[in-house]
C-alpha cells in the first residue's frame, strides 16, 4: 500500500532516501522528534527490505562472561564486582571447558566472551581461554573481548596494541564484538565511567582491529543520562570510521537497564524510544548492513516487533546471559532455535540462521509463512482500493477485512488504525482507569479447556469470597484512587440470584464505586438456574446495584469455536443476546475477543462483524478489548500468538469497529512495551491499572504496570494522559 505520513516532515526524508542522499545530524534529530512512529518505521522498512528483502537473521550462539571481576566500576553496570565481593567470580580454563562440552551437543556457531578487566588474570590467561575453545570446538567462531579488553590486554601484556591484537588473532580470535562504547562523548565518559577509556581511544582500537582483518559490531548504550545529540553524534562517529576502515558488519542498540546500578533512580527505555533508536541507526548508518534488535534487552516481543522498524537480525539463542539480567532484565536467558525462528515467521519473514560473519548455515525457508497465491501486483490494487475506502471513513465489508489481516503488512495496517484513532480522538489523549478485578469464586461447572483459573467446588483450593475480604479488596481500591471494580468469577453451580443481588446490594451500602461485573456466560447460567429470562434477571440485576457489564466470555462469537474451547458455556448467540438485552435496559457494556488457539482468520472476522452488527443496533459497547490465547496450565496446546500477530489484530479491529469509539490494550497479555507500541496501532486506551488479577496470571503471564509507570508511558508516546471512570468520563489529567 502506498505510504501516507502523519507528519509531513517525513516526506522529506523519504525523498533524500530514494535519491541516496546521506543524513545529517539535523535529519536524525527531526526523526527522533516525529511523533510518526509507525512512518518512521517505513522509512527504515524500506532501507532494510532493499538491503535483505524478507530475510531476518539470527545465530546459534554461547555467551560466556569469564569474570565479573572489574577495575573500571562503571556507574551503568550492575554486572561488576570487586575482588572480595560477594557474587564475584573468575573462571579457570577448566570452568570454561566445562560449560563448553555441557553443550557439546549443540549445533553451536559462535562463542561470544566478553568479561571484566581482571587485575589477578595475567595476559597469558586470555590466548590460552581461546586456544581451549578452539581445541572444543575447532568449528566454531569465536567473537570476543570488547575494545576496552583489548586495550587493557594491551597495557598488561607489555605489547603495542598491534602485536597484542596478533597474540590473540593467533590464539583464535575471530571477531570483536561491540560493547565497551556506550555513548561516544567526553561527558558521559566523564560522568558514567571515567576510568574506562575514552570514546576516541575506543575508536582507535576498533580501527586498529579492523586493520589487523578483524571484523567487529559497534553498540550504542542509550537511555541513561545521554541526550538525543549526543546519540546522533555517536551513531556520526561509527558512520565515519566505517567509511574508513569497512570492518563493521552490524549495530546493536543496547537499551539501558537501571536496576541494581548506581543509576537505578532512571526509568527503563520505553518501546517508542527502542523502536525510534532502531528506526533511526538504520536510516542514519548507510554503510552498515546489519542493525540488531537484541532480544534481551528490549525483550523478545519488541525484538520480533523491530523487525519492521528497520531491524534484520535477532541476535542469537544465548541460552544463558548475565549482565543485562543482573540489570532486571525480565526476558527469558535464551531461547531455543525453534523459538527465534518462530518468532521471525510469526512476523512474516524467513529466517536464516547464520555464522558470525552472516554467511547462512542454515536457511530455514521451509517455515516461512505460506502466501496467497495472488500476484503482487493484484494484491496491492486490491489493498489500495481498501486502504482508500479506509482513508475515506467509508465501513469496510467481511471480505475486504480478510484481505487486510490476511495480505497487508503490519506497518500499513497500524498507520490505517492510527488514522481512524486520530480522526476519532484528535485531542491527543490516552485513557486509564484504576480499578480492580475481583474474582468472587473460582468454581465452575464450565470447564473450559482454554482457562486455567477455574477449580472444581472439591478442589483443595476452591473459594468463594468472604465478606469480610472483600470489603478489604474494595476499600485498598479506594485508597489508591479507584473508582470501579471488575466483579467476575466462575459459574459455582450453589450461588443463586440472591447471592448476586445481596453482594450488590452489601457493596453499594458500605462503598461508593462502580460495579462493572458479571459476563454474559454468568448472567446466562444465572438466568438458567433461577428459571428466569435474561431480560428478567438483568433487570433484577441493574435494580441490586450492577452498573456495567464486562465483555468476558466472547472468547470467538463462532460457535464451531465455542463448541471446542468451551461447550458447557453459553452459545454466541446467548452471549450476543445477554449483551443486546443489557444495552436495551441502559447497561452499558465492553466487548472482547480472545484469539490465537483454535480459530481461522474468517473466524476473526466472523467475531468482528457480529459485535460491529450488535453496537449498529443498540450503540452500547464503550469499548472493544482483544487479547491473546495464554496457554500455559490449560488444556490446549499451542504455541502463544507473538507480538506482531497481536498488532496485526488489534488495527484490524480498530479499522473494522467503526461504530466502537475505544480500542484498548492489553498490557496485561502483551506487556507494558507491546501496549504502549499498541498506541500507534489504533489502541487509544490502556484499560486498567488492575490492583489484582487472577485469570491470566493464572496460565502463567504476570505482567503489572503501576499508575505512575501507566502514565509515563502514554505521555512518552506524546500523549495526555487521563484518568477515566467506566464509561470514558474523564476524571483527572494527569500532569
Amino acid at each position: 500500500m502506498d505510504i501516507h505520513f502523519s507528519d509531513r516532515h517525513l516526506y522529506g526524508i523519504q525523498e533524500k532516501i530514494s535519491e541516496g542522499q546521506r543524513l545529517r545530524a539535523e535529519d536524525g534529530l527531526m526523526l527522533y522528534r516525529s511523533p510518526d512512529i509507525t512512518g518512521l518505521g517505513h522509512l527504515a522498512d524500506q532501507v532494510r527490505r532493499k538491503r535483505h528483502g524478507n530475510t531476518a537473521y539470527y545465530v546459534y550462539n554461547q555467551h560466556i562472561n569469564y569474570s565479573n571481576i572489574c577495575i573500571n566500576r562503571c556507574r551503568f553496570c550492575a554486572f561488576a564486582r570487586d575482588k572480595e565481593e560477594k557474587g564475584s567470580y573468575t573462571y579457570s580454563i577448566e570452568d570454561v571447558e566445562k560449560h563448553l562440552r555441557e553443550r557439546i551437543e549443540e549445533p553451536v556457531r559462535e562463542i561470544h566472551m566478553v568479561g571484566g578487566l581482571n587485575p589477578a588474570l595475567e595476559f597469558s590467561y586470555y590466548p590460552e581461554l581461546l586456544r581451549c575453545i578452539k581445541k572444543i570446538r575447532p568449528d566454531v567462531s569465536i567473537k570476543a573481548f570488547t575494545a576496552v579488553e583489548i586495550d587493557y590486554l594491551s597495557q598488561i601484556s607489555g605489547l603495542s596494541l598491534e602485536d597484542t591484537i596478533a597474540v590473540l588473532k593467533e590464539a583464535g580470535l575471530d571477531m570483536i564484538p561491540g560493547g565497551g562504547a556506550e555513548i561516544l562523548h567526553p561527558r558521559i565518559h566523564a560522568e558514567l565511567f571515567p576510568r574506562k577509556i575514552s570514546g576516541k581511544r575506543w575508536l582507535e582500537v576498533m580501527e586498529a582491529l579492523h586493520g589487523a582483518g578483524l571484523g567487529a559490531n559497534a553498540t550504542m548504550l542509550y537511555g541513561h543520562i545521554e541526550s538525543r545529540e549526543e546519540r546522533i553524534r555517536h551513531l556520526i562517529s561509527l558512520r565515519e570510521l566505517q567509511d574508513k576502515t569497512g570492518g563493521f558488519s552490524a549495530f546493536i542498540p543496547l537499551a539501558f537497564h537501571p536496576q541494581n546500578t548506581k543509576l537505578s533512580h532512571l526509568p527503563s527505555t520505553t518501546a517508542y524510544d527502542d523502536l525510534r533508536t532502531v528506526a533511526i541507526a538504520r536510516l542514519m548508518l548507510d554503510n552498515f548492513d546489519h542493525i540488531k534488535a537484541y532480544w534481551v534487552m528490549i525483550g523478545e516481543k519488541l525484538a520480533q516487533t523491530a523487525l519492521f522498524f528497520g531491524a534484520d537480525d535477532l541476535d542469537g539463542t544465548i541460552v544463558e546471559e548475565k549482565i543485562t539480567h543482573m540489570a532486571g532484565a525480565s526476558s527469558p536467558k535464551g531461547l531455543h532455535r525453534e523459538e527465534m525462528e518462530h518468532l521471525i515467521t510469526a512476523a512474516g519473514f524467513v529466517p536464516v540462521e547464520r555464522n558470525s560473519f552472516y554467511q547462512p548455515v542454515r536457511n530455514a525457508a521451509a517455515n516461512a509463512p505460506v502466501t496467497n497465491p495472488v500476484t503482487k501486483k493484484e494484491s496491492s490494487a486490491e489493498l489500495r482500493c481498501i486502504a482508500e475506502k479506509v482513508k475515506n471513513s467509508e465501513r469496510i465489508d467481511a471480505q475486504e477485512a480478510l484481505t487486510l489481516y490476511q495480505k497487508a503488512d503490519l506497518l500499513s495496517l497500524g498507520a490505517l488504525a492510527d488514522g481512524i484513532c486520530r480522526r476519532m480522538h484528535p485531542e491527543r489523549i490516552v485513557t486509564y482507569v484504576v480499578d480492580r478485578n475481583i474474582n468472587y469464586t473460582n468454581v465452575c461447572v464450565s470447564g473450559c479447556r482454554f482457562c486455567a483459573f477455574y477449580r472444581s467446588a472439591d478442589a483443595p483450593d476452591a473459594y468463594v469470597i468472604s465478606r469480610e475480604d472483600l470489603h478489604q479488596k474494595i476499600q485498598e481500591t479506594i485508597d489508591v484512587g479507584g473508582t470501579q471494580i471488575l466483579l467476575q468469577g466462575g459459574m459455582h453451580p450453589d450461588l443463586d440470584l440472591d447471592y448476586y443481588t445481596g453482594l450488590l446490594r452489601d457493596i453499594h451500602e458500605n462503598f461508593h464505586i462502580h460495579i462493572h461485573g458479571f459476563s454474559p456466560p454468568e448472567i446466562a447460567c444465572l438466568a438458567r438456574k433461577s428459571g428466569l429470562s435474561i431480560e428478567k434477571t438483568l433487570e433484577e440485576l441493574k435494580k441490586a446495584g450492577l452498573n456495567s457489564i464486562p465483555g468476558g466470555g466472547a472468547e470467538i462469537l463462532v460457535d464451531e469455536i465455542r463448541e471446542q474451547l468451551s461447550p458447557h458455556k453459553c452459545t454466541a448467540e446467548t452471549w450476543l443476546c445477554v449483551m443486546g438485552t443489557a444495552h436495551t435496559l441502559g447497561l452499558r457494556t465492553t466487548a472482547t475477543m480472545m484469539f490465537g488457539h483454535l480459530e481461522k482468520p474468517g473466524h476473526v472476522i466472523d467475531h468482528l462483524m457480529n459485535i460491529r452488527e450488535l453496537q449498529d443496533a443498540t450503540g452500547g459497547f464503550t469499548a472493544f478489548i482483544p487479547w491473546t490465547f495464554q496457554p500455559g496450565n490449560t488444556k490446549i496446546d499451542v504455541i502463544p500468538r507473538t507480538a506482531a500477530e497481536y498488532l496485526r489484530v488489534l488495527s484490524l479491529s480498530r479499522i473494522v469497529l467503526d461504530n466502537i469509539a475505544n480500542i484498548q490494550a492489553s498490557w496485561v497479555t502483551q506487556g507494558d512495551k507491546i501496549a504502549q507500541t499498541s498506541l500507534a496501532f489504533g489502541a487509544n486506551d490502556l484499560g486498567s491499572t488492575m490492583i489484582e488479577e487472577n485469570v491470566v496470571a493464572a496460565a502463567g503471564v504476570s505482567f503489572r504496570l503501576p499508575e505512575s509507570e501507566m502514565i509515563r508511558l502514554i505521555q512518552s508516546a506524546g500523549f495526555q494522559a487521563v484518568q477515566r471512570d467506566c464509561f470514558y468520563n474523564h476524571l483527572r489529567v494527569k500532569a
